[in-house]
């Protein structure tokens, strides 16, 4: 893919507008096609508009954030990415859960489908169309084991609205939240920090060792064959250890990201959830609910996936408030170092 200076910018925004989940791809492939983009010309075919497939293609190519692919495997190239690697990573997670939307909503419309179940005999929900007395056709639930003879029970579709209005965090709860839980993190690392040193001096003392072999080598100590395989048992072993060094600060690098990301959609749930069409709530559903019980009455209980059962327990929210409470008093009568 060849992008010039005249699209690089163009196909970069379209990037980036994706990755914020405000856009769709058809409302970008509009705005493009009213910023100019157009198909690069050949000899046989003059340039046009692009269409939404193109669009496509250049969205999903890894040629964007820096690498080519040659015979089915993807390596890095030499040429200048156009867009971050974790915009671009960002840009096909978004793609591959629409898509999934998509071919789920092609099956049944409902966003509740596949998410909600029977309170009484933990059987999944499944949904059917009733039409009422003036001939509205609306979605009802029904208990796939009535559906199959094996129970008698009937839901009708719920609003989860409610629910979302119940786990919804206040902004104060959110910072005490964040607060408790990068204390956390710190205390985790300051636990494994005598590891990492372990590790960082270890690195740099096979560093030292292979600088003294070259060196052997060099004077004439050590002859080349048993260098070279010197040379490779210390770069696996510092490789290995780069590795481990590298991993544990991503992951804590992750993890801290993915809890903030988490707090900020449990603070925002319910106009999101509001304003959010049926593909983006059924994604919604996924994201917060590993299942939905409703039970005889119409009330409800969950079971939350990751790690939102952590966040909207009640437990953690008073420790939180707890943490946030000892950590101001001790700001508070903290001494002041100047006199």
């Amino acid at each position: 893919m060849k992008v010039d200076e005249e699209r690089t910018p163009r196909i970069t925004w379209a990037f980036q507008a994706y990755a914020s989940g405000r856009w769709t791809l058809a409302q970008i492939h509009r705005e493009l096609i009213a910023r100019g983009l157009r198909t690069l010309a050949t000899p046989k075919r003059p340039s046009k508009p692009i269409a939404i497939s193109t669009l496509h293609r250049l969205l999903t190519n890894p040629y964007s954030k820096g690498d080519v692919t040659f015979k089915g495997a993807t390596c890095k190239g030499t040429h200048e990415p156009i867009v971050p690697k974790e915009v671009w990573y960002q840009v096909q997670a978004l793609l591959d859960s629409h898509k999934s939307a998509a071919d789920a909503t092609q099956v049944h419309e409902h966003y509740l489908k596949g998410t909600v179940y029977c309170g009484q005999c933990g059987e999944r929900l499944i949904i059917t169309n009733a039409k009422n007395r003036h001939g509205n056709v609306y979605p009802y639930f029904v208990c796939s084991g009535r559906h199959s003879g094996r129970t008698e029970r009937t839901r009708q579709a719920m609003l989860i609205e409610k629910y979302y209005e119940m786990i919804e965090v206040s902004p104060e709860m959110r910072q005490d939240l964040a607060g408790k839980i990068h204390a956390d993190f710190d205390q985790l690392m300051a636990n494994e920090a005598k590891e990492l040193s372990r590790l960082t001096t270890k690195r740099d003392r096979l560093d030292d060792e292979r600088m003294k072999l070259l060196q052997a080598h060099y004077a004439g100590a050590v002859p080349l064959d048993l260098l070279k395989k010197e040379q490779d048992r210390i770069a696996n072993q510092i490789g290995d250890i780069q590795h481990r060094l590298e991993a544990h600060h991503d992951e804590y690098a992750s993890a801290r990201a993915h809890l903030d990301d988490s707090l900020g959609l449990l603070a925002n749930i319910v106009g999101i959830y509001q304003r959010a069409d049926d593909a983006n709530r059924r994604l919604c559903n996924q994201a917060f609910f590993y299942r939905i019980f409703i039970e005889e009455e119409g009330d409800s209980r969950v079971e939350y996936e990751r790690p939102f059962g952590t966040l909207c327990d009640t437990e953690e929210q008073m420790n939180a408030l707890n943490w946030a409470a000892q950590a101001k008093k001790r700001e508070r009568f903290k001494p002041d170092k100047e006199w």
